[in-house]
């Protein structure tokens, strides 16, 4: 089966850890002082704060990949839609400069960083010193980069292998794939089911719905659309009316409109009803692997 309308993307980040594993000797204790239900925790050779910056760009990035693509089941790769690959790219590469300009920052001032922690805890400086790398050790270290595949046919038979065990791999990687088109479904009618259930509810709540309110809508049927790679028409169908009719809603209007906010409220509870039915899941799949299969 070859799959053309995206690639899985894997986001590689590395980082020197800044810690050493505790040993009993370092707390005074010979190993068997300690108990076979304690676990020694580790050393901190540089202050939290400066591995914190390490991972929240980290997190950072993998947030910003994950928002625009869906998870596959292999190998912890996301499944990034071909007409989102250029964005992702561009993000991934701010993200990377400045994981960049992070690590220069850090390696300019690993030296006084070092010599701080020695400093503030001098009762253990014959301990700590030797556990820290040379400074021009520490950049190898770091690392942020992502690879990118293309999703194909599983090959035929290789030799030493049997029809039978070929066979089974095939069915398994379609179990897998299948799995995948499913989740990737459900994943995306939950978050127009969330977003249109919030709407509603706030509605019936008698609670301000202003501007910001309607941003989020199109936001959300933005990304659908955008994402909806499989073929999910029905929810498509019925997020295009709502964006139609919002389109032409006035943020003044709507705030000041018990009339039009029940309007918008009717609307968006209708359709976070119907995400929230996935009865239809099989077929959409079904459909969309038709559809490639004679691609």
């Amino acid at each position: 089966m070859n799959f053309k309308d995206g690639i899985l993307m894997t986001l590689s980040v590395g980082r020197w850890s800044g810690a050493k594993k505790l040993n009993p000797n370092d707390l005074g204790l010979t190993p068997d002082q300690v108990p076979e239900f304690m676990k020694l925790g580790r050393k901190l050779l540089i202050p939290q704060e400066e591995r914190n910056i390490f991972t929240q760009i980290e997190n950072n990035a993998r947030n910003a990949l994950e928002r625009d693509s869906f998870a596959f089941p292999v190998g912890g790769a996301r499944f990034v839609v071909r007409n989102r690959l250029l964005d992702v790219d561009a993000k991934l590469r701010e993200y990377q400069a400045a994981y960049a300009a992070a690590v220069d920052s850090f390696v300019d001032r690993y030296a006084d960083i070092r010599e701080k922690m020695l400093e503030t805890y001098p009762e253990h400086r014959d301990k700590l010193e030797p556990l820290y790398p040379v400074s021009h050790q520490i950049r190898r270290l770091f690392y942020f980069t992502w690879q990118v595949f293309e999703i194909g046919e599983a090959g035929g038979i290789r030799e030493g292998e049997t029809v039978e065990a070929y066979e089974r791999f095939k069915a398994n990687l379609q179990a897998q794939f299948d799995e995948f088109l499913r989740d990737a479904v459900i994943d995306l009618r939950y978050q127009v089911q969330e977003t249109c259930l919030h709407m509603a509810e706030k509605i019936s709540k008698g609670k301000i719905v202003n501007g910001n309110s309607i941003m989020a809508i199109q936001r959300m049927i933005e990304k659908f659309k955008t994402l909806n790679f499989i073929g999910d028409q029905k929810i498509e169908d019925e997020l295009n009316q709502l964006h139609a009719r919002v389109r032409t809603m006035d943020p003044k209007e709507l705030k000041e409109s018990e009339t039009l906010r029940k309007e918008l409220g009717v609307m968006a509870a209708s359709i976070a009803k119907d995400a929230a039915d996935i009865s239809d899941v099989s077929e959409i799949t079904g459909t969309y692997k038709r559809r490639i299969e004679m691609d």
